[in-house]
Protein backbone atom coordinates (compact mmCIF):
# COMPACT_ATOMS: atom_id res chain seq x y z
CA UNK A 1 0.00 0.00 0.00
CA UNK A 2 1.50 3.56 -1.19
CA UNK A 3 0.34 6.15 1.21
CA UNK A 4 2.16 8.80 -0.63
CA UNK A 5 -0.51 9.20 -3.51
CA UNK A 6 -2.21 11.92 -3.76
CA UNK A 7 -6.14 12.62 -4.01
CA UNK A 8 -5.88 13.03 -7.55
CA UNK A 9 -4.55 9.70 -8.07
CA UNK A 10 -6.44 7.50 -5.10
CA UNK A 11 -10.26 8.81 -6.03
CA UNK A 12 -10.13 7.56 -9.54
CA UNK A 13 -8.48 4.23 -8.02
CA UNK A 14 -11.28 3.89 -5.60
CA UNK A 15 -14.52 4.58 -7.91
CA UNK A 16 -12.96 2.07 -10.38
CA UNK A 17 -12.48 -0.61 -7.50
CA UNK A 18 -16.03 -0.01 -6.48
CA UNK A 19 -17.30 -0.25 -9.69
CA UNK A 20 -15.42 -3.49 -10.63
CA UNK A 21 -17.21 -4.81 -7.23
CA UNK A 22 -20.41 -3.97 -8.84
CA UNK A 23 -20.24 -5.71 -12.08
CA UNK A 24 -18.94 -8.81 -10.21
CA UNK A 25 -21.79 -9.16 -8.38
CA UNK A 26 -24.38 -7.43 -11.05
CA UNK A 27 -23.02 -10.49 -13.28
CA UNK A 28 -23.91 -13.28 -10.83
CA UNK A 29 -27.30 -15.29 -10.43
CA UNK A 30 -29.53 -13.88 -7.87
CA UNK A 31 -29.68 -17.67 -6.71
CA UNK A 32 -25.98 -17.22 -5.77
CA UNK A 33 -26.21 -14.15 -3.90
CA UNK A 34 -27.29 -15.80 -0.55
CA UNK A 35 -25.17 -19.31 -0.88
CA UNK A 36 -22.37 -19.94 1.17
CA UNK A 37 -20.22 -20.04 -2.01
CA UNK A 38 -17.38 -18.52 -0.60
CA UNK A 39 -14.36 -19.00 1.53
CA UNK A 40 -15.02 -19.53 5.01
CA UNK A 41 -18.92 -20.38 4.23
CA UNK A 42 -19.57 -16.73 3.54
CA UNK A 43 -21.80 -15.78 0.92
CA UNK A 44 -22.02 -12.53 -1.15
CA UNK A 45 -24.33 -10.90 0.57
CA UNK A 46 -21.74 -11.28 3.86
CA UNK A 47 -19.20 -9.63 1.74
CA UNK A 48 -21.86 -6.96 0.49
CA UNK A 49 -22.26 -6.45 4.27
CA UNK A 50 -19.05 -6.86 5.41
CA UNK A 51 -17.50 -3.82 3.09
CA UNK A 52 -20.43 -1.63 3.55
CA UNK A 53 -20.10 -2.17 7.51
CA UNK A 54 -16.61 -1.04 7.40
CA UNK A 55 -17.15 2.22 4.78
CA UNK A 56 -19.76 3.38 7.19
CA UNK A 57 -17.39 3.02 10.05
CA UNK A 58 -14.97 4.76 7.92
CA UNK A 59 -17.78 7.26 7.33
CA UNK A 60 -18.24 7.82 10.93
CA UNK A 61 -14.80 8.05 12.18
CA UNK A 62 -13.61 10.81 10.05
CA UNK A 63 -14.74 14.47 11.43
CA UNK A 64 -17.92 15.55 9.56
CA UNK A 65 -17.14 18.37 7.27
CA UNK A 66 -18.46 21.80 8.23
CA UNK A 67 -22.06 21.94 7.83
CA UNK A 68 -22.70 18.61 6.78
CA UNK A 69 -25.79 16.70 7.26
CA UNK A 70 -25.92 14.14 9.78
CA UNK A 71 -24.95 10.32 8.25
CA UNK A 72 -28.39 8.75 7.40
CA UNK A 73 -27.09 5.18 9.68
CA UNK A 74 -26.29 4.47 12.90
CA UNK A 75 -23.60 1.77 12.55
CA UNK A 76 -24.67 -1.15 13.35
CA UNK A 77 -22.77 -3.18 16.36
CA UNK A 78 -20.58 0.42 17.33
CA UNK A 79 -21.10 -0.65 20.48
CA UNK A 80 -19.09 -4.22 20.20
CA UNK A 81 -15.72 -2.55 18.87
CA UNK A 82 -13.30 -3.38 21.47
CA UNK A 83 -11.59 -0.82 23.05
CA UNK A 84 -7.66 -0.56 21.30
CA UNK A 85 -6.73 -1.02 17.74
CA UNK A 86 -6.36 -4.95 16.97
CA UNK A 87 -10.10 -5.44 16.47
CA UNK A 88 -10.63 -5.60 12.69
CA UNK A 89 -10.85 -9.70 12.90
CA UNK A 90 -13.01 -10.07 15.78
CA UNK A 91 -15.46 -7.46 14.05
CA UNK A 92 -15.54 -9.07 11.00
CA UNK A 93 -16.41 -12.02 12.85
CA UNK A 94 -19.46 -10.13 14.05
CA UNK A 95 -20.59 -8.47 10.76
CA UNK A 96 -20.16 -11.68 9.39
CA UNK A 97 -23.14 -13.42 12.09
CA UNK A 98 -24.76 -9.54 11.48
CA UNK A 99 -25.13 -10.29 7.79
CA UNK A 100 -26.97 -13.44 8.27
CA UNK A 101 -29.98 -11.79 9.11
CA UNK A 102 -30.00 -9.08 6.19
CA UNK A 103 -32.15 -9.51 3.18
CA UNK A 104 -29.63 -9.13 0.02
CA UNK A 105 -31.42 -6.63 -1.51
CA UNK A 106 -31.58 -4.29 1.34
CA UNK A 107 -27.87 -4.61 1.76
CA UNK A 108 -26.98 -4.28 -1.57
CA UNK A 109 -28.83 -0.87 -1.58
CA UNK A 110 -27.08 -0.05 1.70
CA UNK A 111 -23.91 -0.82 -0.06
CA UNK A 112 -24.88 1.95 -2.56
CA UNK A 113 -25.92 4.60 -0.40
CA UNK A 114 -22.63 4.30 1.79
CA UNK A 115 -20.49 4.00 -1.67
CA UNK A 116 -22.19 7.50 -2.78
CA UNK A 117 -21.70 9.01 0.94
CA UNK A 118 -18.00 7.69 1.33
CA UNK A 119 -16.86 8.67 -2.14
CA UNK A 120 -18.36 12.09 -1.99
CA UNK A 121 -16.34 12.27 1.80
CA UNK A 122 -13.35 11.13 0.55
CA UNK A 123 -13.34 13.64 -2.64
CA UNK A 124 -13.56 16.43 -0.21
CA UNK A 125 -9.93 14.98 1.58
CA UNK A 126 -6.64 16.93 0.10
CA UNK A 127 -3.49 15.97 -0.06
CA UNK A 128 -2.43 17.56 3.16
CA UNK A 129 -5.65 16.26 5.01
CA UNK A 130 -3.84 12.92 4.13
CA UNK A 131 -0.31 13.07 4.79
CA UNK A 132 0.12 15.91 7.38
CA UNK A 133 0.46 13.83 11.55
CA UNK A 134 -1.42 17.17 12.43
CA UNK A 135 -4.57 16.94 10.58
CA UNK A 136 -7.65 14.32 10.40
CA UNK A 137 -5.45 11.80 11.44
CA UNK A 138 -4.59 13.13 14.73
CA UNK A 139 -8.60 13.81 15.13
CA UNK A 140 -9.73 10.32 14.63
CA UNK A 141 -6.60 8.62 16.16
CA UNK A 142 -5.63 6.35 12.92
CA UNK A 143 -3.25 7.45 10.57
CA UNK A 144 -5.40 8.53 7.66
CA UNK A 145 -3.63 7.78 4.10
CA UNK A 146 -3.45 3.90 5.17
CA UNK A 147 -7.63 3.87 5.89
CA UNK A 148 -8.06 5.72 2.20
CA UNK A 149 -5.90 3.73 0.00
CA UNK A 150 -7.74 0.83 2.09
CA UNK A 151 -10.53 1.22 0.15
CA UNK A 152 -10.00 0.40 -3.18
CA UNK A 153 -7.54 -2.42 -2.01
CA UNK A 154 -10.30 -3.61 0.09
CA UNK A 155 -12.89 -3.58 -3.23
CA UNK A 156 -10.20 -5.22 -5.46
CA UNK A 157 -9.61 -7.50 -2.99
CA UNK A 158 -13.61 -8.31 -2.86
CA UNK A 159 -13.98 -8.18 -6.38
CA UNK A 160 -11.53 -11.22 -7.39
CA UNK A 161 -12.97 -13.20 -5.10
CA UNK A 162 -16.49 -12.35 -6.54
CA UNK A 163 -15.63 -12.49 -10.12
CA UNK A 164 -14.26 -16.03 -9.60
CA UNK A 165 -16.98 -17.31 -9.00
CA UNK A 166 -18.42 -19.61 -11.96
CA UNK A 167 -15.22 -19.72 -13.41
Amino acid sequence: MSTNQTMAEVLPRIKTAILRLQEAVSALPNELTTKPILAGERSVRDVIVHLTWWDQWLLTTLPPLPGAEPLPFNLPLVDQIPPGDRWAEEMNAKVLRYSGAREFSAAWSELQVTCALLIDRVSRLTDADMCEASAISAQIGYPLAPLITGIYEHYEEHAEELEQIGK
